[in-house]
């Protein structure tokens, strides 16, 4: 063991369908917690920042938006000007219902059940790691909102193109901050607890009176939550830089791996003895282009990186692959706020397949739907999913908070991906992204206050001085990185993106050869467990023809009910009217590939849980590539990947709002 690590021998979604919602009377919940049905006393403390403990209380009858200070979502000028359908949200089933009164099919959030607050949050080990240590006496909690703007804006460079004096910089702050304690809120361990208490299940919220896990993934929570994350990170490693001298301003390089130049571990974190380097990365990858569809294609050799390739056909195989992913994943199918950023965040849906069959009865005779599950955009669910697992060692281990060791430690594992220097370049990237489909792709938010009202809060510095405070920050304070002091250098300098946007999808998979016996099988059955090796075809999936009226409008692929394995890496890909016997090829090079569900592996709440996720995809390209008619019917073909993963429910094509 290491750190929490054992060496043995030996990557989702889009829009969720919106639903009428569903009238449901509730009683306001009960100021007690509970956990697995029983009644528990509150604790004392539970730690919910980065750095202190702070008292839970229970979520009122009726949720309000925060009312902290100025920000009116009308005065944001990224938002949307096209109005949201009205009734974007249900009302959940509550505990102590009748059964009668519990809606058959999950409809949507209740009103309340995405608003997320500091004080609403608890960690499991109070005082001990990864939770954070209780805050100290006189310690002061301001709002992000109310300190100064910054002075200067910081420019975020591709980590490849960083000079020797910008890395030595980098390089000592870090080390001094691995020096110090876990107990010590700036280092660099309790940094890395961070994401390991928010991404595998040591926080839990309870807004239904139930303490349930909570985790920023699977939802429209991802990209704020990490831009606010990996900012305070930042600011951390700029105070040990004004400590030792060298001057601060630092700002976090970006791992540019959807740029050619930059499609390989940036060498600046393999130094040998460097605290930038990381013992837990994959062998075989360290001096390998990056493989934005891995989880796809993870039986293909690795290719060197390298200016002149010894195969030039492997090395634009995967060259042409990685901008075709990222085409795919911020145009193709990052389409609205919900398609690329991940549905809202809902309490109801947001826990484990045992806990829906043990609370509602939904599936008591095996015939009836699961609750809707978590949805991610494509931002979280493609080329982000595909660098955890590809950079994580499939031969290492770490702890995960149910006590037992997982595979891919570090960047393979949620639990342990913060400890990995190199993570939090790769979320820069991630973050510069969503950047980009903000300001240039025309991409618009949303203007759900229960998501520009959501916060959290951080640990950090008062400026030039050795003081803490704790910080609350809000998503709408987040919104804009002007507001947080930096923005982006694009290694091109005429668009930043000019190698994938012009990645659109052209090839066609083969037809299936005459000569080819083509097997006849029974139409599936659902709940279908998926197996690598078998397809999953669906034909003749009813379409409606497109709605007049002028408004706008996305043909969405919807397949609800993906029961999944959370400790192992999942994904299976889908295809429109794919040869079913060539459909193992398909992929984002492919007119005919729509899209892919994809999970890293995590931790489970209880031995035994499943996931419950869904995956909606805007097929309006794909089908326009493929040639088919207004409302003409498609087949759809699944192509499982990897994990355990179970489809419950038929996949559906439907019309949704452009979002």
């Amino acid at each position: 063991m290491h750190g929490g690590r054992m060496a043995s021998a030996g990557g989702a979604t889009s829009i969720l369908v919106l639903a009428p919602a569903a009238a449901v009377t509730s009683s306001c919940p009960s100021t007690l917690f509970f956990k697995s049905g029983k009644k528990k006393k509150k604790k004392s403390a539970a730690a919910t920042g980065a750095c202190h403990g702070r008292r839970r209380r229970a979520t009122p009858c009726r949720a309000t938006t925060s009312g902290r200070g100025e920000g009116d979502s009308d005065g944001l000028l990224w938002l949307p000007r096209r109005d949201l359908l009205a009734g974007l949200t249900g009302v959940a089933a509550f505990p102590g219902l009748a059964l009668a009164d519990v809606p058959k099919v999950y409809e949507g959030c209740g009103a309340g059940e995405s608003l997320v607050t500091d004080d609403l949050l608890g960690c499991d080990t109070i005082g001990g790691p990864p939770c954070p240590p209780p805050a100290k006496a006189g310690i002061q909690t301001v709002n992000f909102y109310e300190l100064p703007p910054p002075k200067k804006v910081r420019v975020r460079r591709p980590a490849h193109e960083l000079g020797p004096d910008e890395v030595r910089r980098y390089r000592n702050a870090l080390a001094e901050m691995k020096e110090r304690n876990v107990s010590d809120p700036s280092s660099f361990a309790a940094q890395a607890a961070i994401h390991e208490a928010y991404c595998d299940g040591h926080y839990h919220i309870d807004p239904t009176e139930r303490n349930r896990a909570f985790d920023v993934h699977f939802s429209w929570l991802f990209a704020p939550w990490h831009r606010m994350y990996i900012y305070f990170y930042e600011r951390m490693v700029n105070h040990y830089m004004e400590r030792d001298g060298s001057g601060g301003g630092f700002a976090l390089p970006y791992w540019n791996w959807d740029a050619p130049a930059g499609m390989a571990i940036p060498a600046m974190f393999k130094e040998k003895n460097s605290a930038l380097n990381d013992n837990y990365r994959n062998p075989d990858h360290l001096d390998a282009m990056v493989d934005l569809d891995y989880l796809s294609r993870i039986q293909k050799p690795p290719v060197k990186f390298t200016s002149q390739p010894q195969d030039p056909e492997m090395y634009k195989d995967i060259l042409d692959s990685n901008l075709s992913t990222v085409y795919n994943q911020m145009i193709r199918t990052g389409k609205g706020a919900r398609c690329f950023l991940g549905d809202k965040f809902c309490s109801e849906a947001s826990f484990t397949i045992n806990e829906i069959n043990e609370r509602s009865g939904r599936r008591r005779n095996g015939n009836q739907k699961l609750l809707r599950g978590t949805t991610s955009g494509s931002l979280e669910r493609m080329a982000h999913t595909a660098v955890h697992v590809w950079t994580g060692n499939p031969g290492s281990s770490a702890v995960g908070h149910d006590g037992k060791e997982h595979k891919g430690a570090d960047m393979g594992f949620l639990g342990s991906a913060g400890r990995d220097p190199l993570f939090y370049s790769h979320h820069a990237n991630v973050d510069r992204l969503w950047h980009l489909w903000s300001t240039k792709l025309g991409g618009a938010g949303c203007n759900d206050p229960e998501w520009l009202d959501t916060s959290f809060v951080f640990c950090d510095f008062v400026d030039g001085t050795d003081d803490m405070r704790l910080v609350r920050i809000r998503v709408r304070d987040v919104l804009d990185t002007a507001n947080l002091g930096y923005t982006y250098a694009e290694p091109d300098k005429e668009t930043g993106y000019k190698d994938w946007v012009d990645s659109k999808p052209t090839r066609r998979l083969p037809p299936v050869s005459a000569a080819t016996p083509v097997t006849k099988s029974e139409p599936p059955t659902f709940p279908k467990t998926l197996k690598v090796g078998e397809n999953v075809v669906i034909e003749s999936v009813p379409r409606q023809k497109k709605p007049g009226g002028g408004k706008e409008v996305l043909e969405v692929l919807v397949i609800e009910g993906i029961d999944f394995d959370p400790g192992q890496n999942s994904k299976f890909d889908v295809a429109i009217n794919a040869p079913s016997e060539n459909a193992k090829d398909v992929g984002p090079r492919y007119v005919e590939y729509a899209g892919s569900f994809a999970g890293v592996r995590a931790a489970k709440e209880k031995p035994g849980d499943r996931r419950a996720g869904v995956l909606a995809v805007p097929i309006d390209d794909v089908l326009a590539d493929v040639g088919v008619g207004d409302g003409e019917p498609v087949s759809v073909v699944i192509v499982p990947r990897e994990g355990d993963v179970k489809i419950t429910s038929a996949p559906r094509i439907e019309f949704q709002a452009y979002c």
